[in-house]
């Protein structure tokens, strides 16, 4: 044994040099792989980098190789030569992990859909062999084909069971309560319409079966990110936890991008607008769309802006929270003072630097404002605005890997890990300061019938000047003009006033 590590050393003294040298060598060319692999410098900082590691290695060549074995200068050189290693190491493995992230940001995802088998809290079935034996009701005519699949699914599972069928979730839910029917069959992205009426129903009630099915997402209609301006619809339901279940769209924004202006439209769309759905050109609010799935959605509002959308971003209140905690908070301006319901946290007129917790409870308040849900997506725009900007900024380099990393676990979008590396690309590449434009669609507050409710609700009717208006703006933008809003950069308002 003693003679075998005796080899060891001697080898190690004889090629110590060669094998110092040859790490190097292969960590440079680890590093510069996925350096070219994610692609996110431009070609003439990756090339200046490729050529500074080309002079350091023959530099260090001449240094380890034409100087004796064991000279100083050489000596200290494959020292350095072995520090240079370990860092290029260090960061090919961070290259490799942004990597991993942008491709789980832009894999193939799924809506799941659950649907679930109900019963009261002190009902005789316990479990859900006790489903053939109950009277199951459930609304059929809003969506036949998710109530067709999951019937099928129980009547295979445990035979023929005693069904009802209602036209409205209220008469379904009444009769839940009352015993006319002993189980309901719900689709669980319409348990916060349920809600409204019976604001305890998920204490009162158990889920005893439930049916879950997988929905393919919308393709993009894919431009060139960096020369052509594109359409992205920015979608964030009113749930934590998993991002691909369906649910409503409460946070609803179309975002026209146009990269050779370098300016952002940002149109905030309320929740309670009064449209059509595409799926059958009945009326609804458009945040029920969101319960149909997210193409739901994006039909509706193609249909009703007579403009092609490109892409979508999907988050939920879990998401958001995730992003502004990487970001390490965001600064966003209020023209209110106000404290919030949740949290009850204090927001000052003008600038405030919030946390993710507090930044949540700034998008989500709308008691605190006369005008309610329109305020509320002004201080959405607010937000996104806030956190563009920081995104945008040389800041973030510090943060860059950790912010991908979280933005891959906590956003769904179909645009493609090409579009997104060359989107970076573009923008270290020119540094870009972009000129951020906002606008709201406005409408008056209505009760009307709502078809997934099957009655009438409180709603925002459109108001048809402002949805031209907003179309002109879109249209405008992706032409290459330059446009100017009433409201302009709702977080630069401090400015403006003071001008």
């Amino acid at each position: 044994m003693k003679e075998f590590f005796n080899h060891i050393k001697i080898f190690l003294k004889t090629y110590q040099r060669a094998i110092v040298f040859s790490i190097q060598i292969l960590a440079t060319c680890v590093f510069l792989y996925y350096l070219y692999k994610l692609s996110f410098l431009p070609p003439l900082y990756y090339t200046v980098i490729c050529v500074i590691l080309v002079v350091l290695l023959i530099g260090e060549y001449f240094l380890i190789f034409i100087k004796k074995v064991h000279s100083k200068r050489s000596l200290i050189t494959q020292v350095l030569s072995l520090f240079v290693s370990l860092v290029l190491i260090f960061v090919a493995m961070n290259l490799q992990e942004l990597d991993h992230a942008i491709d789980l940001l832009t894999s193939e995802s799924f809506q799941t859909r659950a649907v679930s088998v109900i019963v009261m809290n002190d009902s005789e079935i316990l479990n859900e062999e006790g489903i053939t034996s109950s009277c199951l009701g459930y609304v059929y005519n809003i969506d036949p084909d998710t109530m067709d699949y999951a019937l099928k699914d129980i009547k295979n599972q445990f035979g023929p069971i005693d069904e009802l069928t209602y036209d409205d979730f209220t008469s379904l839910t009444n009769d839940l309560y009352n015993g006319t029917v002993d189980a309901i069959l719900l689709d669980e992205a319409f348990r916060s319409l349920i809600e409204q009426d019976h604001t305890t129903f998920g204490e009162e009630t158990r889920v005893i079966y439930q049916v879950v099915l997988s929905e393919t997402l919308v393709s993009a209609k894919n431009v060139d990110v960096t020369t052509s301006p594109f359409l992205v619809y920015i979608s964030g339901n009113d749930e934590y936890g998993d991002l691909s279940a369906v649910s409503r769209s409460d946070v609803n924004m179309l975002v026209a991008v146009n990269p050779n202006t370098k300016q952002v439209l940002m149109i905030s769309i309320p929740r309670d607008l009064y449209i059509p759905l595409a799926r059958n050109n009945q009326y609804d609010k458009f945040t029920h769309a969101g319960i149909y799935g997210l193409d739901e959605s994006l039909l509706t509002l193609e249909n009703y802006l007579q403009e092609d959308i490109n892409y979508y971003a999907r988050l939920n209140f879990t998401s958001f929270i995730d992003i502004v905690d990487v970001l390490g908070g965001v600064t966003v301006y209020s023209p209110h003072s106000f404290v919030t319901v949740k949290g009850k946290y204090q927001i000052n007129e003008g600038y405030n630097t919030l946390n993710a917790q507090q930044a949540l409870s700034f998008v989500r308040e709308r008691k605190a404002f006369l005008d309610g849900d329109f305020e509320r997506g002004r201080n959405q725009q607010r937000m996104i605005s806030a956190i563009i900007k920081k995104i945008s900024s040389p800041v973030i380099l510090t943060k860059f890997s950790s912010v991908l990393s979280t933005l891959s676990n906590s956003v769904d979008t179909n645009i493609s890990q090409q579009e997104i590396n060359a989107l970076i690309q573009f923008q270290l590449s020119t540094l870009a300061s972009w000129d951020i434009q906002s606008y709201q669609i406005a409408g008056t507050p209505q009760h009307e019938f709502c078809f997934s409710m099957g009655q009438a609700l409180s709603v925002v009717v459109p108001d048809e000047l402002s949805t031209q208006q907003a179309v002109q703006y879109i249209d405008d933008l992706m032409a290459g003009n330059k446009i100017q809003t009433e409201q302009g950069d709702l977080d630069q308002e401090e400015a403006s006033t003071n001008e």
